[in-house]
């Protein structure tokens, strides 16, 4: 195994939860089962451009590929050579691995991690550089429960319950999401601001306790008006 195969092993406690951008992007899944409808489904919905290999493919998986022929390739057959030239050469962006072969799943991420391609599995032991953890989207919001890849049935079993508490109250905040998403995307092309006026808009808002306090209250009204206020070039810092 090489040194830059043995790098990538690290404490599966060491793992940070960020959010990846993979729109437009080159993914490759390799697998056609369950894991890798998935993994498939994920990438597809957050826009990726999908290229998946195995022998032969779930019909869900086929499926697929006749409603989002446009973003993914299905390619019947095992790994061949020139797929893992593509993968030396930075053809893709992402590697996934989903197959039961964990020889084969090995090769393939020890060849990512010499090309230095971002590399995902949901295998705890899997030496990658993403863990994949369970996750729901609504709009803007996305809520998201890892374990490091040690229970993905506890990390079910959580997204649910957090889907349970917040379902009186999710709406709400999608809503506010959105309409913060059309505000943003407005000041950003308004050229009556600065640069450096919009970039302190940003921080403005990142930071302000009193949308803080008003959305933990539910109040999206003042949160809103609050918004408005910074967006607008208005809003007069606090003192404290």
């Amino acid at each position: 195994m090489t040194s830059a195969h043995q790098s990538k092993v690290a404490n599966p406690s060491n793992l940070l939860p960020v959010n990846l951008r993979v729109d437009g992007r080159n993914v490759l899944v390799t697998g056609g089962g369950k894991r890798a409808l998935k993994e498939i489904s994920r990438f597809i919905d957050y826009g990726a451009k999908v290229e998946a290999i195995a022998p032969v493919f779930a019909s869900e998986i086929e499926e697929l590929k006749i409603s989002h022929a446009n973003r993914l390739t299905l390619t019947k057959r095992e790994m061949g050579s020139r797929d893992f030239e593509r993968i030396y050469s930075n053809h893709f962006f992402l590697v996934v691995t989903t197959g039961s072969d964990a020889q084969e799943n090995e090769k393939i991420l020890q060849t990512a991690a010499e090309a230095k391609v971002l590399s995902a599995s949901e295998d705890f032991d899997a030496q990658c550089d993403i863990v994949f953890g369970q996750s729901v989207k609504r709009g803007h919001l996305k809520l998201a429960i890892s374990t490091d890849g040690i229970s993905h049935a506890l990390e079910r079993a959580l997204i649910g319950r957090l889907e349970g508490v917040l379902v009186n109250d999710i709406d709400s905040y999608v809503l506010f999401l959105n309409a913060l998403a059309d505000k943003l995307k407005k000041t950003a092309q308004d050229k009556a601001f600065s640069d450096e006026q919009k970039q302190g808009f940003l921080r403005e808002l990142a930071e302000s306790e009193d949308i803080y306090r008003a959305v933990s209250r539910g109040n999206f009204e003042e949160a809103r008006r609050l918004t408005d206020q910074i967006l607008s070039g208005t809003h007069e810092e606090s003192a404290f």
